[in-house]
């Protein structure tokens, strides 16, 4: 076997179709042919080894309805609640620019073998746009395309992925700035960065070959991405925590967890799935319960999909503060493992003995009473620029088209002429934000 040296890389940034960079002087001790590091005196296998391989993945699809239950379109806050090291071609694609229905966020993909291994993993996604991912690729593309509605047939194609089981990660060596052999380590996350949190199972260490210099290490494949397309289950909020969901598919949906919260008070309520092409009436209980209640009542559902203890626990530790923390009404629903794999078709050779999808769809709605209070805050003779910058603030993402959604809801001209022009505000903001954000001047 030949022996090869290629570094660790911490990180890079894409850029368009080149990528920049962003490496740690560290030194692979190489073990193959096609690039990897080392496990002391266990060397990858060709061809398929004894015991399973199981692969597990979750992420969500985020998207947001007026009360009527129509869709609208949204665009992120210009922040980046990444580690630095995640690849982000999107940062001059614009994506705080960018509008869409679907906000794809923070799949992560798992894998669990005994023993050494490679897989060739690509994931597909036919109706939307990719902007974020980690370990590198050896080839994509984001499906951005010039008019901004316009995306699709986006893909990510890691090619050799290997596969080292957690035990045997500490046998890893790497060498540093001074040749010396030391243990190899997955990228430093923030203290409080959720993605982190995704780290807390008994997953496989994948590594990455660049195909240049580099490896990568991960407990996991992590992307994100957009798209405009509608999911089949509709929410129509019918006031006094009334609410109708429509499922237009073929096939049931998944379990249904509606949920609101209003600062500290937390209600929620669980359903079953929703039978295909049928609608049911579903109402909020007026008893509060917690964020404990809640997180557990979540990790149930995800683990009955199939999803292993830890998994559900790391993907509700990952999206705690958003799920169960931010004020607002959401349906949480398991989008069926049918339509996952037509949405992002995941090809991982050779077969996984076993394969697990889940992708919860997170709904965010209008409810009448939120439209009242909305324009009373934003536009009623009580707002003062301190209490729309709060609400502002709490609406975070949703501001723009919560505001939009209001302006043709009311009838008073006044209070839409200064929704208008709060809505410009944010519009105005958000450009500059986007446009400091790429270190380009703002467009006028």
């Amino acid at each position: 076997m030949s022996r090869k040296t290629r570094n660790i890389g911490a990180g890079t940034l894409g850029v368009g179709l080149a990528v920049l960079a962003v490496l740690v002087p560290l030194t692979a001790l190489q073990g193959d042919d096609v690039g990897g590091s080392d496990l002391g005196k266990t060397s990858l296998q060709t061809g398929q080894p004894q015991g399973k391989l199981v692969v597990h993945e979750w992420g969500t699809f985020t998207s947001f309805t007026g009360s009527d239950g129509v869709n609208l379109e949204f665009r992120p806050l210009v922040t980046n609640d990444l580690p630095k090291f995640i690849h982000s071609p999107a940062v001059l694609l614009g994506k705080g620019r960018i509008g869409a229905q679907q906000r794809m966020e923070t799949p992560v993909t798992y894998f669990y073998t005994d023993r050494p291994r490679s897989v060739n993993v690509r994931v597909d996604f036919p109706r939307g746009m990719l902007t974020e991912w980690f370990p590198p690729v050896r080839g994509f593309d984001t499906g951005a395309a010039h008019k901004e509605r316009s995306m699709g047939n986006a893909y990510l194609d890691w090619k050799t992925v290997k596969l080292i089981p957690p035990e045997q990660f500490a046998d890893v060596r790497v060498r540093n700035k001074d040749g010396q052999p030391v243990p190899a380590t997955l990228p430093d996350v923030g203290e409080n960065e959720h993605y982190g949190q995704a780290r807390a199972t008994d997953s496989a260490i994948v590594e990455v070959y660049d195909g240049d210099r580099y490896s990568f290490f991960e407990k996991f494949l992590f992307y994100r991405g957009l798209g405009n397309f509608e999911l089949p289950l509709e929410m129509v909020a019918r006031g006094q925590d009334r609410f109708t969901i429509t499922n237009s598919s073929h096939e049931a949906s998944g379990a249904l967890i509606l949920v609101s919260i209003d600062n500290d008070r937390v209600r929620f309520v669980e359903h079953a799935p929703v039978d295909p092409q049928s609608s049911i009436e579903i109402e909020l209980p007026k008893s509060t319960s917690s964020v404990e209640a809640l997180a557990a009542a979540t990790v149930e559902a995800l683990t009955a999909t199939g999803l292993y203890q830890k998994e559900a626990q790391a993907m509700v530790n990952t999206w705690r503060t958003s799920w169960f923390e931010e004020s607002g009404t959401r349906l949480f629903y398991l989008v069926p493992e049918k339509l996952t794999d037509e949405l992002l078709p995941l090809t991982v050779e050779p077969k996984p003995d076993e394969q697990v999808r889940v992708l919860v769809g997170r709904l965010e709605t209008l409810t009448p009473e939120d439209c009242v209070r909305l324009v009373e805050e934003l536009a009623g003779e009580q707002a003062s620029a301190e209490s729309v910058a709060t609400e502002l603030a709490r609406l975070g993402r949703f501001a723009a088209p919560e505001i939009e959604f209001v302006m043709a809801q009311t009838k008073e001209a006044s209070a839409q002429a200064r929704l208008k022009e709060i809505l410009a505000e944010i519009r105005e903001k958000r450009d500059r934000s986007v446009s400091a954000f790429l270190g380009a001047p703002a467009s006028r």
